[in-house]
């Protein structure tokens, strides 16, 4: 067992390495560094505005609701992947209408918590939770609850923004 978390710590290493030769390129650039389960759209990353979203995603999107507040739009998308039935995308509602959120729902708990520790390892935060900090990507909080997979980065201004501590 041990050689198996050595190996799974070593291919994070590589990645995360990966992920910070390209620092010096622009953010957008370093989207394949994302953290985020392969069969998501490659070319959306954390940042990026809610117009070039549209223009990446097209018409498989659906505008949930501009919430109890104004403070965020939700919009949602159905996938054809197994494992993943939908995902939740949360836009901050001013500036410049960035990406912050999203959920990613699972058929069931247990393939929410497996990609969650195949993405991020062992929870670093809280016991039950990540926090990952790579050069040239926003700072990303994750969680799981129930079925879904729950990753926020550290965009200004966002809802998170002044709760990460």
């Amino acid at each position: 067992m041990r050689k198996k978390t050595t190996l799974t710590t070593c291919l994070l290493f590589i990645s995360l390495f990966l992920c910070n030769i390209s620092g010096e390129a622009q953010y957008n650039t370093s989207q394949a560094c994302s953290l985020l389960p392969s069969g998501i759209n490659s070319e959306i990353y954390f940042g990026m505005n809610l117009a070039d979203f549209k223009n990446v995603i097209g018409s498989n999107l659906q505008l949930e609701s501009k919430s109890n507040t104004d403070f965020r739009l939700v919009y949602s998308q159905k996938t054809n992947l197994t494992e993943i039935s939908s995902i939740v995308y949360y836009f901050d509602n001013e500036h410049n209408k960035p990406l912050y959120e999203m959920i990613i729902n699972y058929q069931n708990q247990e393939q929410a918590k497996k990609a969650a520790t195949f993405l991020f390892g062992r929870p670093n935060f809280n016991q039950t939770e990540w926090r990952i900090k790579i050069q040239g990507v926003p700072e990303i909080w994750s969680w799981v609850y129930r079925n879904k997979l729950v990753v926020v980065a550290k965009i200004p201004g966002s809802e998170w923004f002044d709760e990460w501590n």
